[in-house]
């Protein structure tokens, strides 16, 4: 009788420890479960966010693409200049500019194009200029407020210069002002040597940047009339989207 008690109350215990076992086992499998499911649930919303984000992101990058193509087809100053290298910002950058240019008949002959391209220009282009006509051009300019953050200067295709000539020039421009100098291309005896001063002179100047027209137009015979000194009709818009570039490559 007594082995009988013990035997069963024995058998009570175990019957007791394997169910607690069993509801301990079932609840961890259920909590771990649950867990697993509430990361599954989790990534997969920062996949469809992620996944929404990167869709909105290429709608609005089709979007603005899709504006840009009609603006760029709506410009004539794009269309003028897009052969020539100038992206539709850049065009943009370059309405948006001051600029004072001073030069000499290769600049005039394109003034039209330099005054499309950047209609903020105060434009003095003459027949003929030489550079040491011109220091007291500069004075006046400056005197009057005329001078812009943005000097270009198309000048030495008539002749050489002294130094003295130029550092008057350059005094009144001032060094808080940036100066494009377009180098000379003709067949003129002092072209070397004018374009070999420019660089001795960009090097004393830190504001002084040489445009290089002459190296530009290497090669490209067909961009110039047949004098071999100015521009034609087909190198003109060659000619000023180089003199651009210089510019607003500084100018950004």
């Amino acid at each position: 009788m007594h082995r009988q008690k013990t035997s069963s109350k024995a058998g009570l215990i175990w019957t007791i420890v394997i169910l607690a076992v069993i509801l301990v086992a079932g609840g961890l499998w259920f909590g771990l479960n649950r867990q697993a499911q509430v990361r599954a649930q989790e990534a997969s919303s920062v996949s469809r966010s992620k996944a929404r984000s990167v869709a909105e992101s290429r709608s609005a990058a089709k979007a603005s693409q899709a504006v840009e193509a009609s603006q760029k087809a709506a410009d004539p100053v794009y269309k003028d200049f897009a052969a020539d290298g100038l992206s539709y910002h850049q065009v943009q950058a370059a309405k948006e500019l001051s600029v004072t240019a001073v030069g000499d008949s290769v600049m005039l002959g394109s003034e039209y194009l330099y005054k499309e391209l950047f209609p903020k220009i105060y434009f003095d282009a003459t027949v003929s200029r030489q550079i040491y006509q011109v220091p007291a051009l500069f004075k006046s300019l400056a005197a009057s407020g005329k001078l812009a953050n943005t000097v270009i200067i198309g000048l030495g295709t008539n002749g050489t210069f002294t130094n003295e000539a130029f550092q008057s020039i350059m005094t009144s421009i001032g060094d808080q002002r940036q100066v494009y100098w377009i180098n000379v291309r003709s067949d003129a005896k002092w072209t070397d040597e004018v374009n070999r001063d420019l660089v001795k002179m960009a090097k004393r100047y830190k504001n002084l940047h040489i445009v290089d027209w002459h190296g530009a137009s290497a090669g490209h015979d067909d961009w110039l009339t047949a004098d071999k000194t100015h521009p034609s009709t087909d190198g003109q818009p060659h000619y000023v989207a180089t003199v651009a570039k210089a510019v607003l490559a500084k100018a950004q």
